[in-house]
């Protein structure tokens, strides 16, 4: 049993998609690019990161302050914010079988503990929260490494293209979750050990011993 369940923040267990879009579209013009359509998302939705970048006009080079930006106006947003459906029942049963559970994001610490903190979220055992968008396997080691445990005692539950392509290069293995910010075309693609439609789902791959490869 892999005993350490790390969960990515924004889209898989806050519903903050819709939020990305609009602080992405009063954004935009500063930096350059242009708003999003709301008939284009799920188009937008199916691209990776730097292809969507390209699609809506904004240089790679600034999706970092363009980030920033954003993360600063989200702080005055999480009161509007809820979990994902079903994850809080999640987190309380994994807790009673024995799991340890961990966040691993690239959202702010304060965001995230102000969000936890509002929904009475508890039983998270560690946050970690990491700057670089485009390095997550890095960040899952520093991670690891600062908790005091091992990759091959961990499994990963995101969202996002890259969530997968970093677990795949420090062979760790991921769940990939569908109600979030990629689609589940452009996860499936990728390859992830496992996609999953609903919280109650992810529960059952997780409480059946997932992260056992083959």
């Amino acid at each position: 049993m892999r005993e350490y369940v790390i969960f990515d923040f924004d889209g898989t267990i806050v519903q903050s998609k819709m939020l990305a879009i609009r602080l992405f579209n009063e954004l935009a013009a500063k930096y350059g690019g242009r708003q999003i359509e709301e008939a284009e998302i799920p188009r937008l939705s199916g691209l990776s990161i730097p292809d969507r970048l390209k699609a809506l006009q904004v240089p790679l080079y600034k999706m970092p302050p363009l980030v920033l930006e954003g993360k600063r106006r989200y702080r005055d947003e999480l009161p509007g914010l809820q979990p994902a459906p079903g994850m809080r029942e999640v987190f309380a049963r994994l807790k009673n079988h024995g799991y340890k559970l961990g966040i691993l994001s690239s959202n702010t610490m304060d965001n995230i503990q102000t969000f936890l903190a509002q929904h009475e979220l508890a039983g998270f055992d560690f946050v970690h929260s990491s700057t670089n968008m485009f390095g997550k396997d890095k960040a899952i080691r520093k991670m690891a490494r600062s908790a005091g445990f091992g990759l091959d005692q961990m499994i990963y539950v995101g969202d996002e293209l890259r969530d997968v392509q970093a677990c795949r290069k420090v062979d760790v293995p991921i769940i990939a979750v569908t109600w979030g910010l990629d689609s589940a075309k452009l996860l499936a693609q990728a390859g992830p050990d496992y996609l999953c439609h609903s919280a109650a789902e992810l529960e059952a791959i997780i409480l059946a011993g997932s992260g056992k490869r083959g």
